[in-house]
């Protein structure tokens, strides 16, 4: 074949077949959807597709993911394009060895998710040592509870808001190899952080305690549990901290209570770190017309948000990635904790 033709060829691939497809899923007839079920787009879809799930009073069920996609939900737009969220109830991240595929590279952006009756997982991993579920990216959703089955490496958590806890499966106590490791979590509203090993974790706003942690980079963070919020938590670096407690973990375990950088003596390892502080009343407001559920978000105006120890910004609105308003959506699923942000479910 001539080399110019053949050419031509590749070139016309690269810029007409080849490109990425873009589908959309709605379950309300005036949607003018290509799908009206989700499951059905994701089957139909090639490799990294972008899927755009539609807001919708409606929820549209669960989600068996096999191979890297795209899903947007109504929460990814900077500006909503309905009155509805995007509501799922369950994503399985999985692989499939008859067809080879795997759902690493995958990005869920903008979904609400339900909560489950026994804390039962919204997003489920299931990756061992020959299929590890990796450069998953979880963005501007809404979600109860997340749980690492496996083996997990280099995700972006970014902009969540998490009401329950993110298992990363980690035994501290073990030498196995399995869990959650090389994770960033940067501008999420968490409650519980659990089983991770060699992660970043940057600017967010923790409801609860941080658990099984260990190797990581802390820093930025807001801590508003008012008891002690660190459990088997060692060889971590903390820098500019602040929490709401005095008591940062168990004075049982660590050599000084009253300091991020304790080393702890429960699990023989050194934490090390500076400008953190504790006791300090971080000033954050209640804004219910802005969800949450009438939780605790960080208004930009405010003193400490604005200026950290270091003279930049802590918590959700400083940092890389600000918290988008869009994630201040109300959510329209039914709460079941009214007190939610005053009491850590872990």
């Amino acid at each position: 074949m001539d080399k110019q033709v053949l050419f031509l060829l590749v070139l016309l691939c690269s810029v007409t077949f080849c490109q990425a497809g873009y589908y959309t899923v709605g379950n309300q007839p005036e949607h003018n959807a290509d799908f009206t079920s989700i499951q059905s787009a994701v089957e139909y879809a090639s490799s990294y597709d972008t899927i755009y799930v539609m807001g919708s009073p409606i929820n549209y069920g669960n989600v068996l993911l096999e191979k890297p996609l795209v899903l947007k939900g109504e929460g990814a737009n900077d500006q909503l394009q309905s009155e509805h969220t995007s509501k799922l109830t369950r994503i399985l991240l999985t692989s499939n060895p008859y067809r080879r595929t795997i759902s690493s590279g995958s990005s869920i952006v903008g979904f609400e998710f339900p909560f489950f009756p026994g804390k039962r997982a919204n997003i489920v991993t299931v990756g061992g040592a020959s299929n590890k579920i990796t450069d998953i990216t979880l963005e501007r959703n809404w979600l109860w509870f997340i749980d690492v089955v496996g083996e997990a490496e280099n995700w972006t958590i970014r902009n969540n808001i998490i009401r329950g806890w993110f298992d990363g499966r980690i035994d501290v106590s073990s030498d196995e190899s399995y869990g959650a490791k090389d994770f960033v979590f940067e501008n999420n509203i968490i409650n519980s952080l659990k089983g991770f090993d060699t992660a970043v974790v940057s600017n967010n706003v923790f409801l609860g305690r941080l658990k099984n942690i260990v190797g990581s980079e802390i820093h930025h963070n807001i801590f508003i549990r008012e008891g002690p919020f660190l459990d088997n938590v060692g060889r971590c670096h903390f820098h500019n901290n602040v929490a709401v407690s005095s008591k940062v973990g168990k004075e049982s375990c660590y050599e000084s209570a009253e300091v991020f950088e304790s080393d702890n003596h429960c699990m023989a390892m050194t934490n090390t770190g500076n400008n953190n502080r504790v006791g300090v009343d971080p000033g954050f407001g209640y804004i219910p017309s802005k969800g949450i559920s009438g939780g605790a978000v960080f208004e930009p105006g405010n003193t400490l948000v604005e200026k950290g120890s270091d003279g930049s910004k802590i918590g959700i609105f400083g940092g890389n990635s600000p918290f988008p308003s869009s994630t201040f959506m109300e959510p329209e699923i039914t709460n079941p904790f009214s007190t939610f942000v005053v009491e850590s479910i872990y």
